[in-house]
């Protein structure tokens, strides 16, 4: 499982981009399935990697923004956010800890982002960690990454000059081939294209000369940006050409996705350079958003011994689905309640419709609103929680959700605001409630 760091829909060249190159996942996606409508479960890093870690909507982990992310309502805020727990809780099985039940081998490497001290991942069933922590980005993609010391199983096999996505596949390959003979998972998590926005030089003249006379800081993909994701690309088709070398690519399935929507405006001031990095094509804002930009992700699956070539698949499915696939792949009978196993569709079957939720009760550093959103079919409702607004949106005619339907088909939009009130409810959804301290411009 590669789940890359703030990678937008849009940003593969097997989902449209005329700009970024990436022949090995447009390669991955030819021999396997490519889902259109794949989502991560949050607009944000933390709860969306909890789902992944774990099957279970962020509300049902109380994981609803980014760990440490979550800070007490200033007087500019109009409402005031619920409190998050500050790991995922060991109450919550882990992949890797129901793998373990079928003796798989287990290494989460790169970026964690649940927790340190006794919530690592090598306390959740991991046998080994590599980079995997509390902090959610490193200092510097180039050696040593982070401070000095902070992580020795990187910085004592990297030199001057390393370049962290590379170090990161140095040792998925690494490990890949020691377990070549057994059944083994590797959770590969890339810190990038995640601020700060810093590339191999060579890649980024590239994309300069690609881009010729402007090579302006406005024009979307950033070439720096650009460059971060070739990097990934070039990494990943190293993993596949070893998985080649040791004859296991017949048999592994390789998963790639990301945990939210690219990042489409200016960061914080102390990684601002070269911000904000990309847009997301046709969809509708980026990272920290309910609309699509900040949650429609790629999603490419390849598994030769069962998985069909050259298919495309608009199913809308999302990040907590990924738990009960690897389920019902190892034949475990473990299942969450809160996804659906893939496999069916990897097989070219159907899957019944069912209601997708997307719950931020904060305030977002990007500077989204508190909100909600629900999908079914191909309707999606957006609930804002200062003005009590919703809007509506039919995705397959308005994907870039331009079109506001919510005062024009009112009996639609009362049907999903009550399917979608009935699944908070069924959560336990926490929400924001009035800033006592809110001071009106």
């Amino acid at each position: 499982m590669i789940v890359a760091d703030d990678l937008g829909w849009y940003d593969l060249s097997c989902y449209g981009n005329e700009f970024i190159e990436t022949p090995n996942l447009d390669q991955l996606a030819r021999e396997g399935i490519k889902f259109t409508d794949a989502y991560a479960a949050a607009p944000l890093c933390s709860p969306s990697r909890a789902s992944l870690m774990t099957g279970l909507h962020p509300i049902r982990v109380n994981i609803t923004e980014h760990i440490h992310g979550n800070h007490p309502a200033g007087p500019n805020q109009k409402l005031k956010t619920p409190p998050i727990a500050q790991q995922l809780k060991l109450e919550h099985k882990t992949i890797a800890e129901a793998l373990k039940t079928k003796d798989y081998n287990t290494a989460f490497i790169g970026k964690w982002h649940l927790g340190g001290g006794k919530f690592t991942p090598d306390r959740r069933g991991f046998d080994i960690n590599i980079a995997g922590a509390w902090n959610g980005l490193p200092k510097s993609f180039f050696y040593p990454f982070f401070n000095k010391g902070e992580k020795p199983e990187l910085q004592n096999s990297s030199k001057e000059g390393d370049y962290l996505t590379d170090i990161l596949t140095d040792k998925t390959i690494e490990y890949i081939t020691k377990q070549k003979d057994s059944a083994f998972f590797v959770s590969l998590n890339y810190y990038s294209p995640h601020v700060p926005i810093q590339a191999k030089p060579d890649l980024v003249e590239k994309y300069k000369k690609k881009r010729g006379v402007d090579t302006s800081e406005t024009t979307m993909p950033n070439i720096h940006y650009a460059a971060m994701v070739t990097s990934i690309d070039q990494n990943v088709g190293r993993i596949l050409e070893k998985l080649k070398e040791l004859n296991l690519e017949e048999n592994t399935m390789v998963l790639f996705t990301s945990d939210n929507g690219g990042l489409s405006v200016r960061e914080v001031a102390a990684f601002a350079k070269h911000t904000p990095p990309t847009d997301n094509g046709m969809l509708r804002a980026g990272k920290g958003y309910v609309y699509e930009g900040g949650i429609r992700e790629p999603l490419i699956a390849r598994w030769p011994k069962v998985i069909k070539k050259s298919q495309i698949d608009s199913t809308p499915v999302i990040g907590q689905d990924f738990y009960n696939t690897f389920m019902e792949i190892a034949e475990i009978k473990e299942r969450t309640q809160d996804g659906i196993s893939l496999l069916p569709l990897f097989k070219g079957d159907s899957q019944k419709e069912r209601g997708l939720l997307w719950h931020l009760p904060h305030y977002s550093p990007q500077r989204g609103k508190p909100s909600t959103a629900y999908r079914e079919g191909d309707w999606k409702i957006i609930h804002f929680y200062e003005d009590d607004r919703y809007e509506l949106y039919n995705l397959k005619k308005d994907i870039s959700e331009s079109n506001d339907l919510s005062e024009v088909l009112t009996e639609k939009l009362e049907v999903l605001k009550g399917n979608m009130r009935k699944l908070l409810s069924d959560l336990k959804a926490k929400f924001p409630e009035p800033n006592p301290n809110y001071v009106e411009n």
